[in-house]
């Protein structure tokens, strides 16, 4: 049967919300879910939970050609993605788990402040110069436990938390910028499987919006990771400060805006 003509409005606003994640995935190494959970809450009427879970879903597709694409140019570092992954999973089965009953505010207060002051650092020295890689049994162990809360930050937010590991393997293990966004596309894949896996269990978010969302992705995906790939270090540093002044911003705007109305 042709889809009803109520529903053609609605898939066309998430075949966009895919572009706009894609862009960001393949561009940042990030998952894209700063653009899908505020997008299908304003857009297309969803809570935030359903949101998130939603989000986290659309993920995988959008990692997987963001990841290719990186892949292609030998811009990912599997010696860092194995722990960093393993401690995400962790992180991302627990984060779902908790995503109904965590107290959210207090998580996206202090990611925003987080954000802040690395966007700072990027903003103030760009060009951050790739170092000696720490391949290291001790520093690469370490990546589980770092893992762990970043994994939490995508299950509770639907972020992806990939806004947090780039600067950790830039700042902290000496990756350059092209190679930490492609490591961390990587990174992302299989923890995204693991929470989309639970927040279906749990009924958190539609398989429907995020086939629509991730099938739309996936070709921007793969187009902005060799834009990535191909840009000066010093542009990509600036450009990954301002998504974090941006993200820090977007994850507390509500809680400011019903503050604002409170005092008003």
């Amino acid at each position: 049967m042709p889809p009803k003509q109520s529903e053609r409005p609605q898939a066309l606003r998430l075949i966009l919300i895919g572009l706009a994640a894609g862009v960001l995935a393949g561009l940042f190494g990030v998952g894209g879910g700063m653009v899908i959970v505020p997008a299908l809450t304003a857009l297309c009427g969803r809570d935030q939970r359903q949101a998130v879970g939603t989000s986290v879903m659309a993920i995988g597709p959008l990692a997987i050609s963001g990841t290719a694409g990186y892949l292609a140019a030998g811009e990912v570092d599997l010696f860092v993605a194995v722990p960093l992954a393993l401690g995400t999973m962790i992180g991302a089965w627990l984060g779902a788990a908790l995503l109904d009953r965590f107290p959210l505010a207090l998580l996206r207060w202090l990611y925003a402040v987080l954000a802040l002051a690395t966007a700072i650092r990027f903003l103030t020295g760009p060009g951050i110069a790739a170092g000696q890689v720490e391949h290291g049994l001790l520093a690469l162990s370490l990546l589980i436990p770092i893992g762990v809360p970043i994994g939490v930050l995508a299950g509770l937010t639907g972020i992806g938390g990939s806004t947090a590991m780039v600067p950790v393997m830039q700042l902290g293990y000496g990756l350059g910028s092209a190679m930490a966004k492609g490591t961390s596309l990587l990174v992302v894949l299989p923890s995204s499987v693991l929470g989309a896996w639970r927040n279906v269990r749990n009924g958190n978010g539609s398989l429907r919006d995020a086939g629509w969302i991730g099938g739309a992705g996936v070709t921007t995906a793969v187009a902005t990771s060799f834009v990535s790939v191909a840009l000066d270090p010093r542009l990509s540093d600036l450009l990954f400060g301002g998504l974090l002044v941006l993200v820090s911003i977007r994850t507390v705007w509500p809680d400011i805006r019903r503050m604002c109305t409170r005092s008003g």
